[in-house]
């Protein structure tokens, strides 16, 4: 099996520029290097922001988008210029742990009828830069399901793939549609139109990054967020991805959990969806 990854980043201008470099550097860091890093800047940057690029310009490939388009539609210009079938996602303020990708590597080479791989996330807050400062402030678990059997009755309840820390074949997801303009639920869309085709999933219980949570509560809530989760189901049932059924049930939980405050919502998050 040919092991050369891309990965694919995306970052706007309200990123902080050293979350910014400690993203870049825990992706040059990995025990297995990848063959490139695509990051596509999503519209006009900081001059901070502009600084870090220039200091790894011989090892990232640059995508400059005219103005902020939104991560899926990002994502989706920025696949076009990865040159690998393997495609490792990473995000501009996360901290990947140093084996992450060739640990999904192996397990892509244990397991070719596998498309798409994530595994478990570490939750933090604070600034923490290296994968050693934040080993301490470490908050809470994300695990999820780890066989394919499992994730197609789990993706009708929750997102099946901690997008972080995924790492997907180019050709499954372009076959897919790929990714799509879809607020907030960019990647939940793509998995979804994926299972529908048949593509084969999959999860490793091991922690592969190391995720910044700050303010992440005040984020997936409020009036804007619950009409995004409405619209989103919405286009599910539309393309007959889902049963009004399970349209209504969604729907009805996450609006609701979305326009409590915060610190419940947080609650419910941290007691019924996490591990400490």
């Amino acid at each position: 099996m040919n092991r050369r990854y891309s990965v694919l980043m995306s970052v706007y201008y309200k990123e902080c520029p050293a979350y910014l470099q400690a993203a870049i550097e825990s992706m040059l860091n990995q025990t297995e290097a990848p063959d490139e890093i695509v990051l596509v800047c999503d519209g006009p940057l900081t001059d901070e922001q502009n600084l870090v690029i220039g200091e790894y310009l011989d090892c990232l490939k640059v995508l400059r988008l005219e103005c902020n388009k939104g991560l899926g539609t990002a994502l989706a210009e920025g696949i076009k210029f990865c040159r690998n079938e393997w495609i490792a996602r990473m995000d501009s303020d996360d901290i990947s742990a140093d084996n992450r990708c060739s640990l999904q590597m192996d397990y892509f080479e244990k397991h070719p009828e596998i498309d798409v791989l994530s595994g478990t996330i570490a939750e933090f807050e604070g600034e923490a830069c290296t994968e050693e400062e934040v080993l301490g402030k470490v908050t809470s678990y994300k695990f999820l399901p780890e066989s394919n059997g499992e994730l197609k009755e789990y993706i009708y309840c929750r997102n099946p793939i901690n997008h972080p820390c995924v790492m997907f074949r180019k050709s499954s997801v372009l076959e897919a549609g790929g990714y799509q303009a879809c607020q907030f639920f960019e990647d939940y869309d793509l998995w979804m139109r994926m299972f529908k085709r048949g593509a084969v999933f999959a999860n490793v219980p091991n922690v592969l990054l190391y995720m910044r949570i700050n303010h992440m509560y005040e984020r997936r809530g409020g009036l804007k967020y619950a009409k995004a989760i409405i619209m989103f189901y919405k286009k599910m049932y539309t393309n007959k991805l889902i049963t009004m059924s399970q349209f209504l049930t969604a729907v009805g939980i996450r609006v609701i959990i979305s326009l409590i405050p915060a610190k419940a919502r947080q609650y419910l998050y941290e007691t019924g969806l996490r591990k400490h």
